[in-house]
């Protein structure tokens, strides 16, 4: 992977492969994060996908589309601790293939087309309304979804983990058309932009292009990775007419991705509950029968992890002790080396596989660039390898419960009951 500091906060990273058939672009726009970005940015990613203002109807679209081998824009939100990315991607065939060697100039001024002249009015953000509502309510609909989003608001109160990145509902209805044009303005004239372009591409071509684009300007930094204060332990219970409940527990260790024990916690997290022999999924669904479904996860920028499960609310009690008796198993540095040593593999053999696929390749080019650790992937594995069962017991022991989230299936309830205990 080539970095070409283009600009300031201006990067273009290129990886150069002939392994693909296509060229991938990903224009990635990151700033700080809030509800009301949240929403704005969610709108403006389902407009921008959709038309612009050179080719306003969908026919326009799939005639542009057809005439670049049925290349098209998919632009979507990722929440990056306290940043939010809005990502542009779109791949188009290597004009080799086809003997057009010009195709790449013509399809780059399109990509462009879709950034600056994104189709936002009236009409299109009603639209866009109907289409952010209707994804907000299914969210909530999802029991899962519902009990993770509840748990991250409580942990994360006045943090951005307690921001949802597909917006709100509550201000949905308050963006105006103005907003949005005036949010993608700042967008693009101000925010910080990392450009992936991967496939066989001349660089210097490319870069070019670039900076004679309307891209080419200094744009503002963003923090992205912090750590959220060990706040007071809470637990909530809340009652839905559904037949399954789910609990969430979420834990603090404030270890963040350039601290020397990242990767430790990293490795203790798989072998606690990411693996079908994780400690969480033998010991408890396997063995017990406990829950039906039971892992544990990382939110990497936020520096916090967490444990779900889907349950017989009679049963969360005896599953939240049995989590942490897994938790002591680690801290106490009794996991076998076996799972330790499949918990490395599982992650090595992960890292390995990103490049037969160029949309992994750009989102592990990305992370490792907002890090700012590692230039090269046999560093990361390395440091994976040398981690000891020591070190994993050492960052365990920083885990701290935060809080506590029990989301009751209780068929006599017509809406959500809450209660904090």
């Amino acid at each position: 992977m080539k970095r070409i500091r283009i600009h300031e906060n201006l990067n273009l990273r290129i990886i150069k492969t002939g392994k693909f058939k296509d060229i991938s672009f990903s224009f990635r726009f990151l700033s700080n994060t809030s509800e009301k970005d949240a929403t704005i940015r969610s709108l403006i990613a389902t407009m921008a996908s959709d038309r612009n203002e050179k080719a306003p109807t969908k026919v326009d679209m799939t005639r542009l589309s057809d005439q670049l081998y049925g290349s098209y824009v998919d632009v979507r939100n990722t929440g990056y601790g306290a940043a939010i990315c809005t990502e542009f991607k779109t791949k188009v065939l290597n004009g080799q293939y086809v003997h057009q060697s010009s195709i790449l100039e013509g399809f780059f001024e399109w990509m462009l087309d879709m950034i600056r002249y994104s189709l936002i009015n009236d009409e299109t953000l009603k639209e866009a309304k109907k289409i952010i509502r209707s994804i907000l309510v299914r969210s909530m609909d999802n029991p899962m979804q519902f009990a993770m989003k509840k748990a991250f608001e409580t942990a994360g109160k006045g943090f951005p983990l307690a921001v949802n990145i597909q917006g709100s509902l509550d201000i949905l209805d308050t963006i105006s058309t103005e907003d949005c044009k005036s949010y993608l303005q700042d967008m693009i004239e101000n925010m910080r932009l990392d450009v992936f372009v991967v496939g066989d591409v001349d660089e210097n071509e490319v870069t070019e292009m670039i900076k004679n684009s309307f891209l080419f300007r200094r744009r503002d930094n963003v923090e992205t990775m912090y750590r959220m204060d060990l706040n007071a332990f809470q637990s909530v219970e809340l009652s839905r007419k559904m037949d399954q409940s789910n609990l969430i527990l979420i834990y603090n260790p404030q270890v963040l991705p350039t601290d020397q024990d990242y990767w430790p916690l990293r490795v203790a997290m798989t072998a606690f509950g990411q693996l079908p022999s994780s400690l969480c999924f033998s010991e408890i669904r396997e063995k017990r029968s406990l829950c039906y479904t039971i892992g544990a996860q990382m939110i990497t920028f936020d520096g916090v992890c967490f444990v779900y499960t889907g349950i017989d609310a009679k049963q969360a009690d005896n599953v939240e002790k049995l989590v942490d008796i897994q938790l002591e198993t680690v801290k106490n540095g009794q996991l076998s080396d076996s799972l330790i040593e499949a918990s490395k593999k599982m992650m090595i053999n992960s890292i390995r596989q990103i490049d037969d696929d160029s949309s992994a390749i750009i989102n592990y080019y990305y992370q490792i660039s907002l890090i700012g650790r590692y230039s090269d992937k046999e560093e990361i594995i390395a440091d994976i390898d040398k981690v000891t069962a020591k070190e994993m017991s050492e960052v365990f022991a920083k885990m701290t419960k935060i809080t506590k989230l029990l989301l009751k299936g209780e068929g006599a309830h017509e809406q959500d009951i809450e209660s904090e205990i």
